[in-house]
């Protein structure tokens, strides 16, 4: 308060009143002058209050990562494209641990998983040819191509399991259909061929065909070459022109028959249709 005031004030001329209002007000401007000078300096980029802004922005922010987090663990994603072949859940049940939900097919190149005796594992090379047939459709063969051998053995199958790559898949083929695969280790010309349905105990030590021989069942020991679908080469036993009778007839060694009609000639190996005894 100016000294005159008080001058004033002590001779009468103004009130105690006066002076303590016109103090009060200037108290009250000179703080409202210290508030806006401290919001101001806080509002400067060096200031307090951009810093809390900046904080509170980053909590948000972060809060925004947990909760997109968590959402994320309860979604459950495949891993690739594919095709849903079995859905073991519905939508809104709980994911138990362990629990197959969906049973799903890759899309993209189409493969065969196959196992292989282990016996032939000597054979097996990447890039070998093969060619496939589904049971489905076994008039329809496809080809194939190895691309992967598993480093291991089964040793309670005793096999090796490998996978073949479909160039040019046909229209019928599904997910999980049975096929049978060809692995073409090797060809031979003018080899002697005979249906596998002919060749008896052919995987063990000594096969044999049961052969036609004077219009009786003979039993003929064989020694087996390359193998094919449906079909197996005869290196010693039999020679072309031969008949061998089929697993499928009721035929026993030492049977007296007669030739039915031929099923199918394989080069130079007749098998008959129907044998009588």
């Amino acid at each position: 308060m100016p000294l005159r005031t008080r001058d004033l004030v002590a001779k009468g001329f103004f009130s105690q009143q006066k002076l303590d209002d016109a103090q009060r007000l200037l108290d009250t401007a000179r703080s409202a002058l210290e508030s806006a000078r401290v919001q101001s300096a806080s509002n400067q980029a060096s200031g307090i209050e951009p810093a809390m802004a900046a904080s509170r922005v980053a909590q948000a922010e972060a809060a925004v990562e947990v909760a997109t987090a968590r959402l994320a663990r309860l979604q459950i994603t495949s891993p690739v494209d594919a095709v849903v072949l079995a859905r073991n859940v519905e939508p809104g049940s709980m994911a138990q641990p362990g629990r197959t939900l969906l049973a799903l097919a890759a899309q993209g190149n189409t493969r065969i998983d196959a196992a292989v005796d282990e016996k032939h594992l000597r054979l097996l090379t990447p890039g070998m040819a093969a060619q496939a047939v589904a049971d489905a459709f076994p008039g329809q063969r496809f080809d194939a191509k190895l691309y992967y051998v598993s480093p291991a053995v089964d040793p309670q199958r005793g096999t090796v399991d490998v996978r073949l790559e479909v160039p040019k898949p046909p229209a019928f083929l599904k997910p999980d259909m049975t096929v049978s695969v060809e692995l073409l280790a090797g060809s031979k010309k003018d080899a002697l061929v005979l249906p596998s349905s002919s060749v008896r105990d052919a995987d063990r030590e000594k096969p044999w065909v049961l052969a036609l021989q004077q219009g009786r069942a003979v039993r003929v020991p064989v020694r087996l070459g390359l193998r094919g679908i449906g079909s197996v080469e005869i290196l010693e036993g039999l020679k072309e022109g031969d008949e061998a009778i089929p697993q499928t007839e009721k035929a026993l060694p030492g049977d007296r028959v007669r030739r039915g009609p031929t099923l199918a000639p394989e080069k130079g190996m007749e098998v008959p249709s129907f044998i009588s005894r």
